[in-house]
C-alpha cells in the first residue's frame, strides 16, 4: 500500500511544525514562494548589517509551547533577550514572560525546523483544484503536485485565492469562518547607522503611541555585528501609507524614531507585510474543512498570533490528520 503524501504549503512555523509531526506516517513535502524558509520568521544582511525584520522574538504563554522552546533552548536554538515589557524608557514590566531571539536570527528557528525535511524553495502554487480521492497543486512554473491530503498555512486571504483559482466550493460555515478572518499590515524600516542607536537596554521599544509600534537595535540585541536598527509601524501608519513611497516612508518612521545617529541612507530598506498581524482571529487552533478531501487550514490567525498562535495551530493541524 502506497504510503499517503500530504503537501504543505508555506514553510513557516506552523507548515513546518506540522510536518516535523507528519513525516514518518506520510510523504510530506513543503512548498514555499520565497527563497528561504521562516515566512515572517525574517531576517536580512545589507552590507555588514544583519536585521531581524519579520518576528521579533518568541513567548511562551501556554504550558505546551513553553515545553516546545525550552527544546529549542535546549539545541542552543534560541536564547532569552530579556523579561516583560519594554516601554519608551526601558523595561517597565520585569516580572512579565521572558522574550526569547534566536541565537543568531530570529530565521535561524526555522532553518533548525526545516532540516531533514522535503522544503520546495521558490515554488510558488497557482490552484488547488480537487480530483479523485484528492489534491492537485498547479504551480506557476506549469508543472504540477499531486497530494492526498492538503495543508494551507499562508495568509488566509492567500489560501482562499488559491482554492477560487481552482474552483474549489467550500462548505459554507467553513466559507464564513475564513472570510471572517481580518489581519492588520506593517510597514518595516531597516535602517543600518553610523553610529549607536541611543535605544536603552535591551536594544528595544515598545512605544506608548504611534506612528511606530516597535523599534529594535539589532546590535544590541546581539544579531548584527554593527549598529542596524529595525522599525515597525503601527497598524495605522501602515494602512494609511501602504501605496506610499519607500522614499516618504522612511522619512516619516526616522523622524519618529528620533536616533542618536544618522541611517546610512543608500542602504535603508522597506519591507511591507500585507497580512503582518491577525487582527480577528478563527476561534480554533486549525480549520479541518468539511465535505472536500483532506483539506486543513492553519497558521497564525487560528487560535492565537504570534509565533507562538502559528506554533500552536502547525501541531493541532499535525495532529488533525487520519493518524497511520
Amino acid at each position: 500500500m502506497n504510503t499517503p503524501r500530504v503537501v504543505i504549503v508555506g514553510a513557516g512555523v506552523a507548515g513546518l511544525l506540522a510536518a516535523r509531526r507528519l513525516r514518518g506516517s506520510y510523504v510530506v513535502v513543503v512548498v514555499d514562494k520565497g527563497r528561504g524558509v521562516g515566512g515572517r520568521m525574517a531576517s536580512r544582511r545589507i552590507a555588514d548589517a544583519t536585521f531581524d525584520h519579520g518576528a521579533q522574538f518568541i513567548t511562551a504563554h501556554t504550558p505546551e509551547f513553553a515545553e516546545v522552546v525550552a527544546g529549542w533552548e535546549a539545541v542552543g536554538v534560541v536564547r532569552p533577550w530579556y523579561r516583560g515589557r519594554v516601554g519608551p524608557d526601558g523595561v517597565d514590566d520585569a516580572d512579565g514572560h521572558v522574550r526569547f531571539r534566536g541565537v543568531a536570527t530570529m530565521n535561524d528557528v526555522a532553518k533548525h525546523l526545516a532540516f531533514g525535511l522535503d522544503v520546495r524553495r521558490g515554488t510558488r502554487v497557482s490552484a488547488l483544484a480537487r480530483v479523485a480521492g484528492g489534491w492537485i497543486l498547479h504551480l506557476d512554473d506549469g508543472s504540477a503536485l499531486d497530494a492526498d491530503a492538503v495543508l494551507l498555512t499562508p495568509p488566509v486571504p492567500q489560501s482562499l485565492e488559491l482554492l477560487a483559482a481552482g474552483d474549489v466550493e467550500l462548505d459554507s460555515d467553513d466559507r464564513d469562518a475564513l472570510g471572517a478572518i481580518r489581519y492588520d499590515p506593517c510597514i518595516a524600516v531597516l535602517a543600518p547607522l553610523r553610529g549607536a542607536s541611543g535605544l536603552p537596554e535591551p536594544g528595544a521599544v515598545d512605544p506608548d503611541v504611534g506612528p511606530i509600534d516597535w523599534m529594535a537595535d539589532n546590535h544590541i540585541k546581539g544579531v548584527s555585528s554593527v549598529s542596524a536598527v529595525t522599525i515597525h509601524a503601527d497598524a495605522e501608519f501602515s494602512t494609511t501609507h501602504w501605496e506610499s513611497t519607500d522614499d516618504v516612508v522612511i522619512t516619516e518612521l526616522l523622524r519618529g524614531a528620533d536616533l542618536d545617529a544618522q541611517a546610512i541612507a543608500p542602504a535603508v530598506q522597506v519591507q511591507r507585510w500585507r497580512y503582518a498581524r491577525p487582527a480577528v482571529l478563527h476561534p480554533h487552533r486549525c480549520l479541518v474543512a468539511s465535505g472536500v478531501p483532506t483539506l486543513i487550514c492553519a497558521g497564525d490567525a487560528f487560535g492565537g498570533a504570534k509565533v507562538e498562535g502559528a506554533a500552536l495551530s502547525g501541531i493541532a493541524a499535525g495532529e488533525a490528520f487520519a493518524p497511520r
